[in-house]
């Protein structure tokens, strides 16, 4: 699925960010304050979002070592594990989130941007078959675009006003990085399994992930605020963003068992 004389190349890349992600994390643990950068109403979301970023440089780890081994299904779990490293540390890298720790967030983001690029370019589509049971493709396909209907709507309410009064909103990376990158991709990975097209099944199980993950990070975000921050109990958000990160986490199983890389161990 992946050109071999590529492949040696993202797996050490990847073990890098996988690595520097780990220190990040194991940094902000240790140093005091370490998102005292952050505004206060987004310090919950910061944390949350190291609980899922080291088990995540973990999972990449071991998904790295049985490539090694020819398991040639398990790149598309590797790209949704990059795909999330390279959005948590644009976050933190974009939004300036200063302490002793930030050489290492741009670091993680850089291995991981070039990881992703180089996959794009050796990524083979024509290696998936579909299995005897098919994936949901156009579950998943509904499921995305609801997710880009919705999340487009959330986060056009909160930027048209602060545009209006011409004040920038705190974590303001959060609105680049979704209008302008994840929610197009998300909505053309939904126009492509709608379609039954190749690369909408490569980006099926890389885009569940990335979305999941990302969505239980900002559920268990939601969570720290009401549990540790003194927020109020935030009931529709939170359904929100249980929708977000559950939603897809279920869908993957059915998507990996629908799909087949012949000859892949």
């Amino acid at each position: 699925m992946i050109a071999p004389a590529t492949a040696p190349l993202l797996l050490r890349l990847s073990d890098a960010a996988a690595v520097m992600a780990l220190a990040a994390v194991a940094a902000n643990l240790l140093l005091p304050a370490p998102f005292a950068a952050v505004p206060e109403q987004l310090r919950p979301g910061a944390w949350s979002q190291d609980s899922i970023s080291a088990p995540a440089a973990l999972a990449l780890l071991a998904v790295n070592a049985r490539l090694r081994a020819g398991w040639e299904k398990g790149w598309l779990i590797w790209a949704g594990l990059i795909g999330y490293l390279l959005y948590a540390y644009a976050l933190l890298s974009f939004d300036r989130v200063m302490n002793p720790a930030y050489l290492l967030y741009l670091a993680v983001l850089a291995a991981s941007v070039l990881a992703a690029v180089l996959f794009v370019r050796a990524a083979r589509p024509q290696a998936l078959t579909t299995a005897s049971r098919p994936p949901p493709r156009r579950i998943v396909a509904g499921l995305f675009g609801l997710l880009v209907v919705l999340f487009t709507a959330l986060w056009l309410s909160q930027l048209l006003p602060a545009m209006g009064a011409r004040q920038p909103l705190p974590g303001q990376t959060i609105f680049v990085l979704d209008l302008a990158f994840a929610l197009p991709l998300t909505g053309l990975t939904a126009w492509l399994l709608w379609r039954g097209h190749p690369v909408g099944d490569l980006l099926a199980i890389p885009m569940l992930m990335k979305v999941a993950v990302l969505g239980v990070s900002v559920f268990l975000g939601t969570l720290y605020g009401w549990a540790f921050f003194g927020w109020p109990f935030p009931g529709g958000d939170l359904a929100l963003y249980a929708l977000m990160g559950f939603g897809p986490a279920a869908l993957i199983w059915p998507v990996w068992r629908g799909l087949d890389v012949p000859g892949g161990s």
